[in-house]
């Protein structure tokens, strides 16, 4: 187990991230205050050569479902992208002999997600070694921060990557939220499906949709300048107001277009939509941008 020196061999490490919950807010065991306050690198025992153990990462996958399913949550499903990430950051820790969850020159988590082109809009990661898998899990599940990671009921998939190594195995958990993945087309009904279903269902008449292929290349150039930008929709001939925003879901409306939606559309609407990563968002996300008549 881990103890308070650092030129101690520990038998187990492990550390947590979670991008939806800020580093203060983390209440670890005791046993793993010193490795996060100390150092984000914990230095490791000296490791032979790496090969990843397929069978360990599907035991691991199928102990963190027995997890989920007994306390009623649905199992992760696994995504080869998420895997690979997995695999790729495992064998960095290895090559390094430490635990880390980004180490000089890597790219953040998020970014190490869309580099596999795996879109998500919540992340979540463990690490660790142990003797074996079994005893990894079990040291997870016993580390209040791992276990949220393991049992949170906003992720549906996971990818893991572990390397056996002489005496330890090393390991990776990365969790995801992957939402719906849509073609742009398919996404570009999406939401004019909704527009209607929300103004029919509150009373208004169907909005009469305009074509405007303008509105995808400025929903482009927004995620571009990573910025929500109207000014140019609201300078288009006829426009009476207009709306911007990003989603991974383009069926679920904000509440500024459900404002628009209040009143009869009279005149008509044009919409455009582009997904497109960023700055903020690495992975992809949907640009969208309405105007009103």
């Amino acid at each position: 187990m881990l103890t308070g020196t650092l030129n101690e061999r520990p038998e187990f490490c492990v550390e947590m991230l979670d991008d939806m919950r800020p580093y203060q807010d983390l209440r670890l065991p005791q046993v793993f205050a010193f490795a996060l306050l100390v150092s984000s690198l914990l230095v490791c025992p000296g490791l032979a050569q790496a090969q990843f153990d397929e069978g360990g990462e599907q035991q691991l996958v199928q102990l963190i479902n027995q997890e989920r399913t007994s306390q009623g949550l649905p199992p992760l499903t696994v995504d080869r992208r998420l895997t690979q990430a997995a695999r790729k950051h495992t064998e960095l820790m290895v090559e390094h002999k430490a635990l880390s969850h980004q180490f000089d020159g890597e790219p953040e988590m998020q970014v190490r997600f869309s580099d596999e082109d795996f879109p998500s809009d919540q992340e979540g990661e463990n690490i660790g070694f142990n003797k074996d898998l079994p005893s990894a899990h079990k040291d997870l599940m016993h580390s209040p921060p791992h276990r949220a990671n393991i049992l949170d009921p906003n992720y549906n998939v996971v990818g893991v990557g572990a390397i056996r190594n002489g005496r330890r195995v090393y390991v990776t958990e990365d969790f995801a939220h992957r939402p719906t993945e849509y073609s742009e087309p398919e996404a570009d009904a999406v939401l004019q499906r909704a527009l209607e279903i929300y103004a029919t269902t509150h009373g208004m008449p169907t909005p009469m949709r305009k074509p405007q292929s303008q509105l995808r290349h400025m929903a482009c150039d927004m995620a571009l300048n990573d910025s929500l930008q109207n000014q140019k929709a609201a300078e288009l001939p006829g426009v009476h107001e207009t709306a911007v925003w990003t989603t991974f879901a383009p069926g679920k409306l904000p509440n500024s277009v459900k404002g628009l939606l209040a009143h009869p559309l009279s005149s008509g609407y044009s919409l455009g939509a582009c997904f497109a990563p960023s700055v903020s968002h690495p992975g992809g996300v949907y640009w969208v941008v309405m105007i009103v008549y």
